[in-house]
């Protein structure tokens, strides 16, 4: 428990503009892969999959795919991911 209130004080904000061909360092990618694999999910179902792409082709491919999403999608997932009643819009 100690760790994690250190953690919690120490932790900062960097307030820089972000800069989209500034290389990401491959220790800094092992750790946000590592966080995000031991990330909690609801019901502990673990329901994604992590793709790392850092290919500029493939990245502006993906950055022109169209997401739409309905409101059925939004009403099924989230009754099934959050346990929750139905959402009523």
């Amino acid at each position: 428990m100690a760790d994690i209130v250190k953690t919690i004080r120490e932790r900062h904000s960097t307030r820089e503009p972000f800069d989209p061909v500034r290389p990401v360092k491959k220790q800094d990618l092992k750790l946000i892969l590592e966080a995000a694999r031991w990330a909690p999910t609801a019901n502990n179902m673990q329901n994604f999959e992590i793709l790392l792409v850092d290919a500029k082709d493939r990245l502006d491919a993906i950055a022109k795919i169209p997401a739409e999403m309905s409101e059925a999608f939004l009403r099924e997932n989230h009754e099934q991911l959050s346990g929750s009643a139905r959402i009523r819009v």
